[in-house]
């Protein structure tokens, strides 16, 4: 019986903390799972030449509200691109995945809804040609704007524009590699 009563108060009080939280949020959602389509343009002068078209980029995003106005992302993008080697002329295969983990300020707002902030970026990268294949990561930090476009309090499906840039670096056989570089996207988030 004791048992029963102390679990149902420690159900209660995590209602209650849940409750406060959300209401410190300031927002009628909790966060967002978005889908979205842009830009990478990879800041290495190399891979422009090898990879000229720089070409689209699509990935994931959800966020978290923390307390108002801080809400916590997760965002993983995928590009991939075919070139040509600068020496052999043979063609090569880049894909890259930037997973990125940030922290930003979201404005309150009726139907616009800037934000802006930052974090730590982990991009992933394989590389596929006739001299060989490589896979690594460059470690780097990033900071982005945006904006939430919303259709009604009420309706859970918003737009989204995001401006971020990103340095990461990797040094790979004497070379540094830079895979940071600007990146931009649109896409529609449904807010829970």
């Amino acid at each position: 019986m004791i048992k029963s009563v102390g679990r149902r108060r420690s159900v209660a009080a995590a209602l209650v903390l849940a409750g406060g939280v959300s209401a410190a949020a300031g927002s009628d959602r909790q966060g967002t799972i978005a889908f979205s389509y842009g830009r990478y343009e990879v800041a290495d002068a190399r891979f422009k030449t090898i990879y000229p078209d720089q070409g689209p980029a699509w990935g994931f995003t959800l966020t978290a509200a923390l307390f108002a106005p801080l809400e916590a992302s997760l965002e993983i993008k995928h590009l991939s691109r075919t070139g040509t080697l600068s020496f052999t002329k043979e063609a090569t295969r880049f894909h890259l995945v930037p997973i990125s983990f940030g922290l930003r300020l979201v404005a309150p707002g009726k139907i616009f809804q800037p934000f802006a902030g930052g974090g730590l970026n982990y991009n992933l990268y394989y590389e596929d040609n006739p001299i060989g294949t490589t896979a690594d990561a460059a470690r780097g930090v990033h900071l982005q704007a945006g904006l939430y476009f919303r259709f009604g309090a009420r309706f859970p499906i918003l737009l989204l524009g995001q401006v971020k840039y990103v340095w990461a670096k990797v040094e790979k056989d004497g070379r540094t590699i830079d895979l940071g570089g600007l990146e931009y996207h649109g896409g529609l988030a449904l807010a829970f």
